[in-house]
């Protein structure tokens, strides 16, 4: 458990609640203004849910036009909303690097409950501009850093500066109109979750405004749609260190005769796939499965209601913590994942890898290309 994001959690969320209060006793006064900013509000949010909606459509090579959509790069400047201010503000991401746990000790120990040798600080250097015509509150620009194990929000205290004494007098704070503000902050995890990990801004979007540690041209598991046939990197750590699958086939049948199926189930979707594990440790094979996903569902909630494996034509008896469920470093299996799918949806099943730091969020997963037309 991570203290920080704990802490600065509970304040981002006290500031909703306020901002919401002040919302609503303007409201008597301001009806005809309120009303169109509502107009307006409304406009951009049909705009987005258009966005999302067409996202895993147009998501259908693994190219950098369509990526441009969903995330910035480092040194570009984009516009942000303050989600609870709703005053717009310019951000660049300058720079963002990691350095090693051994030189920040105090900051891990103040962050994470459980302090590891595998601890680093990722820094952050941005440059926030208030392009509103009021002030904003800092803690709308101040981004959460997506990470594999949790978000957590960026602490502008750290490295100490006379600006922000500590973490929570950085939500305390307001930029005003017309004003621009240089920041630098820190984050403290695992050094690998770092290394996958996102900036983010409007987490409560669809799709939020995101800038990658790792910038997507430089990883081998980038987000987008790929091939029947093609290899995914699922974890990729840079040179030889990854978790790679490749899905041969895809098909409905009526599963392997050594499946216990349920008495109803009539077909199946059976996913034919190589798993190599290039980690350090072993990896339950289930984890690397993908999500069936059925558009209309809440991020494919309710697609699948069991799911089995086979290698060599026999069922993995216990998949999910029996050794013979996991693959160790440095070896290759190729087996069949079969799903069994909830009611009559076996057709309209699409398949998606969920990013690991941003699970919430379907567009930025690695899609397989399969049934996406319909």
């Amino acid at each position: 458990m991570y203290k920080t994001a704990r802490t600065a959690g509970f304040f981002r969320t006290l500031l909703l609640f306020i901002a919401f209060a002040v919302f609503m006793m303007g409201c008597s006064s301001n009806s005809d203004e309120n009303n169109e900013d509502s107009s307006v509000t409304a406009n951009q949010n049909e705009e987005t849910e258009d966005t999302a909606a067409n996202g895993t459509e147009e998501e259908v090579t693994n190219d950098e036009s369509e990526g441009s959509e969903l995330y910035h790069e480092m040194g570009e400047t984009f516009e942000i909303e303050g989600y609870s201010s709703g005053v717009p503000a310019e951000i660049t991401v300058n720079e963002i690097w990691i350095e090693d746990g051994e030189d920040h000790q105090a900051f891990i120990e103040e962050s994470i409950a459980s302090p590891s040798e595998d601890d680093a600080v990722a820094f952050v250097d941005y440059t926030v501009e208030n392009i509103g015509d009021r002030s904003i509150n800092m803690g709308d620009v101040i981004p959460e850093y997506a990470a594999l194990n949790g978000s957590f929000d960026l602490d502008l205290s750290y490295p100490e500066n006379d600006t922000f004494t500590d973490q929570l007098a950085s939500f305390q704070e307001s930029l005003d109109e017309g004003e621009s503000m240089d920041l630098v902050g820190a984050v403290a995890a695992d050094e690998k979750s770092l290394y996958a990990g996102a900036l983010m801004w409007n987490f409560v979007q669809d799709i939020p405004e995101i800038v990658f540690y790792t910038p997507q041209d430089e990883r081998r598991d980038q987000i987008g749609t790929y091939d029947i046939g093609e290899d995914m990197y699922l974890n990729d750590y840079g040179e030889d260190t990854f978790f790679k699958v490749n899905i041969s086939n895809v098909e409905i049948n009526e599963g392997n005769e050594n499946l216990d199926l349920r008495d109803e189930t009539e077909s199946v979707l059976a996913v034919d796939m190589t798993f190599e594990n290039q980690l350090d440790e072993d990896v339950t094979l289930y984890h690397k499965f993908p999500q069936p996903h059925v558009e209309g569902l809440v991020d494919g909630q309710g697609a699948n209601s069991s799911v089995h494996l086979v290698i060599d034509g026999q069922p993995v008896e216990d998949l999910y913590e029996g050794p013979e469920g996991k693959i160790g470093p440095g070896e290759t299996l190729a087996g069949t994942v079969y799903y069994e799918i909830v009611s009559d949806d076996v057709e309209d099943v699409q398949l998606l890898f969920p990013n690991p730091s941003l699970l919430t969020f379907p567009d930025y997963g690695m899609w397989v290309n399969y049934n996406l037309e319909s």
